[in-house]
């Protein structure tokens, strides 16, 4: 099975040995739905592990908002758009250190990173992450550097100081 999603539904086999009042939502829809149905019911997680399917994307802050941690396990990544949705959420990020996650997941700050395909590590770092107290006001704040606003401004700083 392709994407990282199989290992979250391993972590969470994982962390049910330990935390009995944990929950999963997976949002979205593709290929590997049927594949993923069939990982939660062979792992007796069918009250641990929600697929929520496609959602319209103004209810994704909503579902955003609802969650303690924010996990995204992938497998590749570039600088994936829905991090800095929960990072401006003020939300803690626990995801693999793939692409460019680690360059703006700052561990003690803002989220936990693990290396990708590794359920046991994805899944301490979801109860590190869950254990701590986090501060959301910082996290929200670290998030608006990476706003259009900011990124624009810094990408026309660049090209003015091309003309020097």
């Amino acid at each position: 099975m392709k994407g990282g999603h199989k290992y979250l539904i391993e972590a969470m086999e994982h962390l049910k040995k330990q935390h009995t009042d944990i929950f999963c939502v997976i949002v979205g829809s593709g290929f590997l739905k049927a594949a993923l149905e069939d990982q939660i019911t062979a792992a007796g997680l069918e009250e641990s592990v929600f697929l929520a399917g496609g959602r319209p994307h103004e209810e994704i802050p909503v579902w955003m908002n609802a969650c303690d941690v924010f996990v995204l396990p992938s497998l590749n990544e570039g600088n994936p758009t829905v991090m800095f949705e929960c990072l401006g959420c003020g939300k803690p990020f626990v995801g693999t250190d793939v692409g460019g996650i680690g360059e703006i997941i700052e561990p003690e700050r803002n989220g936990l990173l693990c290396l990708p395909r590794d359920p046991e590590c994805l899944a301490m770092a979801i109860a590190a992450a869950l254990e701590r107290e986090w501060d959301a006001s910082e996290i929200t704040e670290f998030s608006s550097r990476y706003s259009w606003v900011n990124v624009v401004r810094e990408i026309l700083e660049i090209y003015r100081g091309m003309d020097e």
